[in-house]
């Protein structure tokens, strides 16, 4: 829309995208370009018919800046979009099972759902570590809306929450912390398991696919 229209249309789009994803960011940036582009075409009726003065100057970049501006912006936001779709889209029910004779029990069918959710946030988390952190991916000590199945951010939970929720030792939970704090976080299992002391390989088995690395 941006490009076939010139640029008048940037704003609708950039608005459209910045409510979607609850962005202030991209709302306010939405504004601007509507300022802009009511700047133009105030100023352009001051630009005489040969161009080439100082209003021409002063009014053909705020038509740019709309217009290209505006074609790059929107290009961004359709890959946010994209992105956070898949987050909203995905309805809290199991899968249908392939006989559909065969019944399904709940817990089993509960457990699954969960699965699918962690795997869902896992690929927002590296894919899009900035829309993760807002969704608060693995903090299950903060308040959020967004259901991740149960994941851990082992890089920012409170000692108690790792304790908790993975219903690990409070020792163990503790040098964790100790650990992240003094490397910067960590970015794999494979890396808590060499800095943790007192994490056994048998319960990182268990708790693994539990686990998330929110960059710090």
């Amino acid at each position: 829309m941006p490009l076939l229209t010139f640029g008048m249309g940037s704003f609708i789009m950039v608005l459209l995208g910045g409510v979607r994803l609850r962005s202030k960011v991209h709302i306010a940036a939405a504004v601007g370009y509507f300022v802009l582009l009511v700047y133009f075409f105030v100023g352009v009726q001051y630009v005489p018919s040969n161009g080439g003065s100082l209003p021409d100057a002063a009014v053909m970049p705020a038509f740019l800046i709309v217009w290209l501006g505006g074609i790059a912006h929107v290009l961004v936001l359709q890959t946010l979009v994209r992105q956070a779709v898949p987050v909203a889209s995905i309805a809290p029910r199991p899968a249908a099972p392939a006989d559909p004779a065969a019944s399904v029990d709940p817990a089993v069918a509960a457990a699954q759902w969960r699965l699918r959710r962690r795997e869902e946030a896992r690929r927002i988390v590296a894919d899009n570590p900035a829309l993760a952190a807002e969704l608060r991916i693995g903090r299950p000590d903060l308040p959020r809306q967004y259901d991740d199945g149960g994941l851990v951010d082992v890089n920012h939970v409170p000692a108690a929450v790792l304790a908790t929720e993975l219903e690990l030792p409070m020792e163990t939970a503790a040098a964790i912390v100790r650990q992240r704090d003094r490397i910067g976080g960590f970015r794999s299992p494979e890396e808590l398991m060499v800095f943790a002391d007192g994490l056994t390989p048998e319960r990182l088995h268990i708790i693994e696919e539990r686990l998330a690395f929110v960059p710090r």
